[in-house]
């Protein structure tokens, strides 16, 4: 990692990178970049045209980031991220109650961040709002801050996600979708466009309809992601347990706990549903 200082902006080069072919010098940073005193830069980075980062930011090996980019006090962008034209990340979060207290925001890995998206840094609450590595956060989003956006999640365009949201690893959200503060998403569900999340969704879950309901099991996610027959098999039986035995809420869970001793991946669902506080969307013809 190289502090920006140290940099020379009298060598010129040829770099490619999302913002495509330009005239960078040899630190890959375009001239017209807007850099400030003690923001590191990874090694083999690439700052395009007219991007402006902030002193306290630290830009990962081989990351790349596009055209009139804004990356703001506090973020930590990982290695081989690509941020596109216009996005602006860790800038203060819209939040009444910040006072200006340092805070992060906290990009991992090889993670992929499309035109427009905007990330807001975390507050006082929890001190960062946070995105997993190999993400994939299409044009024009938003996520508020003190949000955590687990690994592997692909966001489709124009979500608007309130604060303090929690979202597991290997969720899929489709576009348009809109998600109240405090809401949580469990891993491997799938979000259908243009929903209003307002309560939590369990794992695996397959979230669609109108009035919006869980239709089933993300099955094909499940699938493309290692789950073999006999765990869909296990949790499509736990989710018949819990959502259409008509047992108490209570009742359910001991039974489940029961029928699967040992089953991490029901147990996976269970913990999530026990630890709900906001309570939990309900499966389609469940009352």
């Amino acid at each position: 990692m190289k502090d920006i200082r140290k940099m020379s902006n009298n060598e010129s080069g040829r770099n490619r990178s999302c913002c495509g072919e330009r005239s960078v010098n040899a630190t890959g940073i375009h001239p017209t970049a807007i850099i400030e005193p003690g923001a590191q830069i990874g090694a083999g980075a690439a700052i395009g045209p007219y991007t402006v980062i902030e002193s306290d930011v630290v830009i990962g090996d081989g990351a790349q980031i596009g055209p009139h980019a804004m990356i703001g006090n506090g973020t930590r962008l990982g290695n081989r991220c690509r941020v596109f034209m216009g996005a602006s990340i860790g800038l203060e979060p819209q939040d009444k109650k910040y006072a200006g207290e340092k805070t992060l925001t906290v990009i991992g890995d090889d993670t992929v961040i499309r035109e427009y998206v905007t990330i807001n840094r975390g507050t006082s609450a929890s001190g960062e709002t946070r995105v997993g590595a190999r993400g994939w956060i299409m044009a024009y989003c938003h996520i508020a801050h003190d949000c955590v956006v687990g690994d592997d999640a692909t966001i489709s365009n124009s979500l608007a996600m309130a604060g303090h949201v929690t979202v597991g690893n290997h969720v899929t959200i489709g576009g348009i979708v809109s998600i109240n503060q405090f809401s949580r998403i469990g891993d491997h569900a799938m979000i259908g466009a243009r929903a209003r999340i307002a309560s939590d969704i369990v794992p695996y879950a397959l979230v669609g309809t109108e009035p919006l309901r869980i239709a089933g099991t993300n099955k094909i996610g499940l699938e493309r992601r290692g789950f073999d027959a006999e765990q869909i098999k296990n949790i499509t039986n736990a989710y018949r347990v819990l959502f259409r035995d008509g047992l108490p809420l209570s009742d359910a869970l001991a039974k489940i706990d029961a029928d699967f001793p040992g089953d991490a991946d029901v147990k996976r669902l269970t913990d999530f549903v026990k630890s709900s506080e906001r309570g939990f969307l309900r499966m389609r013809g469940d009352q």
